[in-house]
């Protein structure tokens, strides 16, 4: 057991010596009464917080954690005889400390909430009326609790938090190297592909600014916005890239004007300045991949997509990117159906064989700022950038389907597979695991109804909660 568990655990067995018992209670009849009015004192504060705002403007979150808050403050102050029972209540403080990394709430917020809590329980203890000594044990007795807590709910926030950077480290080492690779061709595709277009459009007299798509909406804009941030950050090229990328969409601007008033030299002039960027972009690029090209490590050795080691890097990148531009993404859980009878069928090595073809399969449905993860034997999740609930539907139905119709071959064979999914949207909640689980959940759901369908989580659901 690591040594602050060790700390850690034995004050909090000090904490609830039989001899406390009566202070503890005391401190529960004082403060019990008065937790709603604390918790309501505490939201009043961090919400004129322009640093909290960000973190408690979601109305699930705000209704949800006055309960909560007020639960933990009773819990707190219970006394616990048993070692169950303090086992259970330390592990509680634990996952109040994931789940602050894991929505990214800064710890300095925490150390924040945690003061005026201090100053609200203190003076509820003051109001009590009690003995000057009565009310100095309980003083001293509730601020030696919540430091505890402070210190196991900080302890295990900077645990996952690290933990969490060094996968990100991990993540960009390895994506930068075999995803860049995989990804250069197309990127340079769609780049070539964006500007071929818009260039016939114009020959052709046939250019409407409404239906050109912008560059930060094509494959390379969702892979700049989506994926580049999350093994680039640190390296010039990304801002030189953001950088071409903000060159464009104003020369399109420019563009729409200059057609707009038939002006033929300045259209020309544009032309050719879009055509400089977007050939340096793609020179960018090929450097890029030349100076960071490796040998792959960190995926999936059997069908080379992410593992799950990188889930929840990606997710929270997501999250993040959702909540300060307002743009949604999904999740698509994929379970294959019947495996089991595959692997009966045809051997180990033949259920191996369909999960490889069918990464393959994934991979193509996906566009350049989407992940594909195997998180499992034969369940795979994939994260799709900016996208709505009509979207992500009709999405997972093209990979439903072209997983059903592809010719999957064992032993020169034919076999037919099919898959069941279930996807779900982020609905701006800072805990990207309630999107994971939602998509399970509904997963679960096209497993029961019949197998080879998609079911979507509806978008307003009950809260699952924070503690």
């Amino acid at each position: 057991m690591k040594s602050f568990e060790l700390l850690h655990k034995q004050k909090l067995k000090e904490l609830h010596a039989v001899q406390n018992k009566i202070v503890f209670e005391r401190i529960l009849a004082a403060v019990k009464p008065q937790s709603e009015d604390i918790v309501n004192q505490f939201y009043r504060v961090l919400l004129n917080n322009t640093a909290a705002i960000k973190f408690l403007n979601h109305d699930t979150v705000k209704s949800r954690l006055r309960l909560t808050l007020a639960q933990w403050l009773i819990d707190t102050f219970s006394f616990r005889s048993q070692s169950d029972e303090l086992e259970t209540y330390y592990q509680y403080q634990l996952e109040i400390g994931r789940i602050h990394a894991r929505i990214d709430l800064p710890m300095s917020l925490v150390n924040y909430g945690m003061s005026l809590i201090k100053t609200h329980v203190m003076l509820a203890l003051k109001n009590s009326k009690l003995k000057r000594d009565d009310l100095a044990d309980m003083l001293i007795l509730a601020m030696h609790v919540l430091d505890w807590s402070l210190a196991v709910i900080g302890e295990s926030y900077e645990h996952d938090m690290v933990a969490n950077e060094k996968n990100a480290q991990s993540l960009k080492m390895h994506i930068s190297a075999q995803n860049l690779a995989f990804d250069y061709e197309r990127l340079c595709t769609s780049l070539s592909e964006w500007m071929r277009k818009l260039l016939l459009q114009i020959a052709q007299n046939k250019y409407d600014p409404s239906l050109q798509s912008t560059i930060r909406h094509s494959n390379f804009g969702l892979w700049i916005s989506h994926k580049a941030h999350l093994f680039l950050a640190g390296r010039p090229e990304l801002s030189v890239l953001i950088t071409l990328v903000d060159n464009i969409d104003e020369e399109m601007r420019q563009l729409a004007i200059h057609i707009h008033q038939k002006n033929s030299t300045s259209i020309d002039s544009t032309l050719g300045n879009l055509n400089d960027y977007i050939s340096k972009t793609i020179w960018v690029l090929g450097n890029i991949a030349k100076d960071i090209f490796e040998e792959e490590n960190g995926r999936d050795p059997l069908t080379h997509l992410f593992n799950r080691r990188y889930l929840e890097t990606v997710m929270r990148h997501e999250t993040v990117y959702s909540l300060e531009n307002g743009i949604l993404f999904g999740t698509l859980i994929i379970d294959i159906d019947f495996f089991k009878r595959i692997n009966d069928m045809h051997g180990h090595s033949g259920g191996d064989c369909i999960l490889e073809q069918l990464a393959e399969v994934l991979t193509q449905q996906v566009r350049g700022g989407d992940f594909v993860f195997r998180l499992s034997g034969e369940e795979f999740l994939i994260v799709l950038a900016d996208v709505d609930q009509t979207i992500i539907h009709r999405v997972a139905e093209k990979v439903r389907s072209a997983i059903a119709n592809y010719p999957f071959k064992l032993n020169e064979k034919h076999v037919s597979v099919t898959v069941s999914i279930g996807t779900a949207i982020h609905d701006r909640h800072p805990d990207f695991n309630r999107t994971i689980q939602r998509a399970k959940e509904a997963l679960a759901d096209a497993k029961e109804n019949g197998k080879n369908q998609v079911v979507s989580a509806p978008q307003d659901l009950p809260t699952y909660g924070l503690l």
